[in-house]
């Protein structure tokens, strides 16, 4: 090979100190020893425009690496020997992922990228850039290039790699020269043989060296661990764990599952990588209103990205107080505000095995963690929560028989553990909570005409059907005043229309009430059921969640 093996091995400690093991599982010299393995052969490789297809020349080793070098042919002119275009494929080992990522992120920062070299784009994994006319053409001072040459820098897991094409100088010949011109310019081809030199690389490397001494592993589709034999699975918490796959084509498949395919419990949870590495994630919260689409009881979320082939990925998977939530390598990828506690339900790594269908994902998994979650003050939401209803319900509460009829009939919920027994009920929460107390489904489609009523509201499905049965009208300036809290006459009315009770004759039973006041059907409901004792009905009192939830139970019960 033409570059300087002496230059080489000043260069690189300078730039990556951490050089030292190689890819999960193996030691750099069992990456040396495997390195005419672990090089594609020549025919994996795409071809050149006018030229054969590649063949490997040499292969050879350097302190933490495997280098090897092909060559093309002119076609027109298979016995010229010289300038000839070549790729290069350069594999760098290091003691950890986040040595090599560092690598990789100072490669990016470290303003190697002018003058010379030009990038074309990078994103947080891979770049490709250009460089002109020069001994040492690319940032690893591997290449002598006599004309312009193009390479690619890709980092996964341990391993930094960088593949290049490019000519040497030499003897002139004109046929060979305008060839490789016109060839450098087709980027989007060149692109796609370096990127085939990488991927075949990792592929032998993920297939030669998979990860040892694992914490756990599923190795085919029948692959199941109960993992209460093992952990302590929180109600509310959080499992973390790392996940090393191969290709993601066939490592397709359940992480977690608590139901399978029968019908869930509320609370069964499951985790699930595609075959494109996305992971998908899904709770059974028919009980609960939240932020994300449900289908059929079911909150689902997914990653915005992959997980990545060869190399551990950090993954969280957050459920009951603090919402439902998927993060991946340190990012929250997909949220979700249901906050169901995890069912009582056995949680299987792997398949579920009481199903007729198996399906395992296949991989490795390490540093699995369980964290329960805990109150502000750091009391364990599992215990509270198992002693009480929420954490600002006291069992000693007057109405706690109340909140907890209604919590079971799934219609006051609580928000993250808590329930805020004494905050003002605003008008678009007590929508909801009517609708979902008589038994109305809340609308599919359809709109309402309140100009303060935006299209994505929360809250807009509930209000369509409220308004449909006459439950609501609105302001008479045309508004909803979602935000805006409600008085006794108003929550009374609402209330009176949809409980439907029939035509109740007012008799004088408040002080406060007159015949002809527009509520006076409400305070005549009121009165008849006993949902306002005492002499006065105060019209323009602000309602709780407390006199609602009393009212409902009273009416419920």
């Amino acid at each position: 090979m033409r570059f300087s093996k002496l230059v080489l091995a000043l260069f690189l400690p300078l730039l990556f100190p951490a050089i030292a093991l190689a890819v999960v599982g193996v030691t750099s010299s069992e990456l040396q020893d495997a390195a005419s393995i672990i090089v594609p052969d020549g025919d994996a490789l795409g071809e050149l425009s006018g030229y054969s297809a590649f063949s490997l020349q040499e292969t050879s080793t350097l302190s933490g690496g495997v280098i090897a070098e092909y060559e093309a042919r002119l076609l027109s002119d298979p016995w010229s020997d010289d300038e000839l275009p070549k790729l290069q494929l350069l594999v760098l080992s290091y003691s950890d992922q986040d040595s090599a990522q560092a690598t990789y992120d100072r490669i990016l920062n470290a303003g190697y990228f002018s003058g010379t070299r030009e990038m074309f784009w990078h994103d947080d994994r891979t770049l490709l850039y250009e460089s002109e006319t020069s001994s040492s053409a690319d940032i690893f001072g591997t290449v002598s290039a006599e004309y312009l040459s193009l390479h690619m820098i890709h980092v996964n897991g341990k391993l930094l790699y960088q593949a290049s094409i490019f000519r040497e100088d030499g003897t002139f010949h004109q046929e060979n020269l305008q060839t490789y011109a016109e060839v450098i310019e087709d980027t989007e081809s060149l692109t796609v043989i370096l990127e085939d030199a990488i991927e075949n690389s990792k592929l032998a490397l993920g297939i030669l060296f998979p990860p040892t001494g694992t914490d756990l592993s599923t190795k085919s589709e029948k692959s199941s661990l109960a993992l209460s034999d093992l952990y302590s699975v929180p109600q509310h918490g959080t499992i973390g764990f790392d996940l090393y796959v191969g290709e993601t084509e066939g490592a397709v498949g359940t992480i977690l599952d608590s139901s399978g395919i029968a019908e869930a419990d509320e609370g069964d949870l499951y985790l699930y990588i595609s075959s494109d590495g996305t992971l998908y994630a899904g709770i059974y919260a028919p009980l609960f209103d939240a932020d994300c689409t449900q289908q059929s009881g079911w909150y689902r979320i997914s990653t915005l990205g992959p997980i990545f082939s060869y190399e551990w990925n950090s993954i969280e998977l957050h459920y009951g107080v603090g919402g439902f939530s998927i993060s991946l390598n340190g990012e929250i990828e997909a949220a979700c505000s249901v906050s169901q506690p995890r069912s009582d339900n056995e949680l299987f790594f792997g398949d579920y095995p009481y199903d007729s269908i198996e399906e395992s994902m296949i991989g490795y998994v390490n540093d699995l963690v369980m964290d329960f979650s805990t109150t502000s003050s750091g009391l364990v939401w599992d215990e509270v929560l198992s002693e009480q209803l929420f954490l600002d319900l006291y069992n000693s509460d007057p109405d706690l028989a109340a909140f907890q009829y209604l919590k079971e009939a799934g219609i006051f919920m609580g928000s993250d553990g808590m329930l805020y027994p004494d905050n003002d009920l605003n008008r678009a929460e007590m929508v909801k909570v009517l609708l979902k107390a008589y038994g109305y489904e809340a609308a599919e489609s359809g709109s309402v005409t309140f100009w303060d009523v935006e299209d994505d509201a929360w809250y807009l499905k509930y209000l369509i059907s409220a308004y449909e049965i006459g439950m609501v009208e609105g302001n008479p300036d045309g508004s909803f005043s979602p935000g805006g809290g409600l008085n006794r006459a108003e929550f009374f009315t609402m209330l009176y229309r949809i409980a439907d009770p029939g035509k109740i004759s007012y008799e004088d039973d408040y002080i406060d009430v007159d015949s002809e006041d527009w509520y006076v059907e409400a305070a005549a409901f009121a009165a008849a059921y006993g949902l306002v004792d005492g002499s006065y009905f105060g019209a323009s009192k602000t309602v709780t969640r407390r006199e609602a939830a009393v009212a409902l139970y009273t009416l419920l019960k």
